[in-house]
């Protein structure tokens, strides 16, 4: 019997809340995945949206070239294939828990369930019984082998921490703390597959902004309050007809809120970073390409890896379902894709380090600008998309944190950078012919009003 395949991508997991001896998080379900498994510290997501960055994991693909790039939030070219596909002609049946956004954008309809119901929340939580759904899904006589894609939304912002996870021993933000909830069922799902015949993957789609550092051994938090959380929740429940006024008194309140935390910084001596971890938010402006939202975790536990291994080298999330496919011995889905199979890192070979193609996410605000760029273990290079003027470089080295762009005095390394750039851009994919009809796109800026993108 092939073996199954248990994918969890949990939305917004940054790789050092999943991962690092800094993290403060109660997880000893992770801990143990990782301790058995193959974990990777540098796993770069092409975009800090799960739509495109689904589109990415799933083809093996940049986004840019799946029809899915900054122009706007389009569909997956159907004629791009996925690895979805490819599994169900080696006879694997697939099923899913997702969201209704990646439903509307062609992502998912190759699976043959769909677990999440309709409702005003901005997504279905492990909590209100998306984890007992899947538990009794993993109780049932699913056809073997089989892929379970498991989408878990419940650290999207604003955090809403259930109350057996409120207290310090599981975190000391709201963010860690809903790592250790989301750890609790990770250990149910556990429990009820064999882990001998299951190939176990966990990733993210992105990252996250977490408005709380430590100075000085003090911890400065400013993650959304309860207020906050529960005017996000009240306005989910708004109807369609009233969007308006409400996005409005959103705004205004937006703007008392940010108030507020500028005058809290401005009496605190930061860095770069530091004011930049405080006061953004993903869907800012210019935000969507640092690593706090492009470095997520990627973990194979379970079936076929008999060595444990932390892994250092760049590698990106278009690298998931070659490794996947290779594991299985399936044979890859074809040979012009961006990913590889990391199968040869399981055992320290060396693998040729590939650029990742990196990109802000799809057009929401009609004055959002682009931004482009490639990462490699060494630099990042990011250019506001059809300037050449407005670049930017980091050392990633000497520079971890990003504070400081280096372009004017590197101008060779900019050089080389715009090639490799252009080499993707060349291959960019227009989707013109695949848009989505004004109903789908309603549909798109509803679920996107809910996640607090619109």
């Amino acid at each position: 019997m092939k073996p199954n395949i248990l994918f969890l991508v949990i939305d917004s997991l940054r790789s050092d809340k999943c991962y690092s001896k800094d993290k403060t998080s109660y997880t000893p379900n992770l801990d143990l995945l990782i301790s058995e498994g193959v974990y990777f510290t540098q796993a770069i997501s092409s975009v800090a949206s799960t739509s495109p960055s689904l589109g990415s994991i799933f083809t093996g693909l940049f986004p840019v070239k799946i029809g899915m790039g900054t122009d706007s939030y389009e569909k997956l070219n159907p004629k791009i294939s996925t690895y979805i596909q490819h599994l169900k002609k080696n006879d694997y049946t697939a099923y899913a828990t997702t969201s209704e956004i990646n439903s509307f954008l062609g992502l998912t309809e190759d699976f043959d369930l769909q677990m999440e119901s309709s409702t005003h929340d901005n997504y279905f939580s492990l909590f209100k019984g998306l984890g007992d759904k899947i538990l009794k899904k993993l109780d049932s006589s699913i056809k073997q082998p089989w892929i379970f894609y498991i989408h878990i939304n419940d650290l999207h912002q604003p955090i809403i921490v259930p109350e057996k996870f409120s207290d310090e021993k599981f975190g000391s933000t709201d963010y860690e703390k809903m790592v250790s909830a989301i750890d609790f069922w990770i250990g149910e799902f556990l429990k009820k597959i064999n882990l001998k015949n299951t190939l176990i993957v966990l990733t993210a789609d992105h990252g996250e902004y977490i408005r709380s550092l430590k100075i000085d051994n003090e911890l400065i938090n400013l993650e959304a309050g309860m207020g906050e959380k529960t005017m996000w929740k009240l306005g989910n429940k708004v109807p369609t007809s009233l969007y308006e006024p409400k996005r409005k008194l959103s705004s205004y309140l937006q703007k008392i809120r940010n108030s507020s935390r500028e005058h809290k910084i401005k009496k605190l001596d930061l860095s770069n970073y530091e004011k930049r971890i405080l006061t953004t938010a993903r869907t800012s402006a210019g935000s969507h390409v640092y690593d706090d939202v492009l470095r997520v975790p990627l973990l194979f536990s379970g079936f076929s890896i008999t060595q444990p291994k932390i892994i250092s080298e760049q590698i990106g999330l278009v690298d998931i379902f070659p490794t996947i496919v290779d594991l299985l011995k399936l044979g890859n889905l074809n040979s012009t894709i961006d990913g590889i199979s990391l199968v040869p890192l399981f055992s320290d070979q060396i693998l040729d380090e590939k650029p990742i193609f990196i990109q802000s996410m799809p057009h929401i605000a009609k004055d959002q600008k682009n931004y482009v760029g490639i990462r490699t273990s060494k630099f990042k290079y990011i250019k506001e998309s059809g300037n050449n003027q407005n670049v930017e470089l980091f050392n990633l080295v000497d520079d971890p944190l990003e504070e400081f762009d280096i372009s004017k005095d590197n101008s060779e390394i900019v050089f080389k950078m715009e090639n490799i750039l252009q080499g993707y851009l060349s291959q960019k994919i227009n989707n013109n012919s695949e848009n989505l009809d004004s109903d789908e796109r309603k549909k798109i800026e509803d679920e996107l009003k809910k996640l607090g993108y619109v």
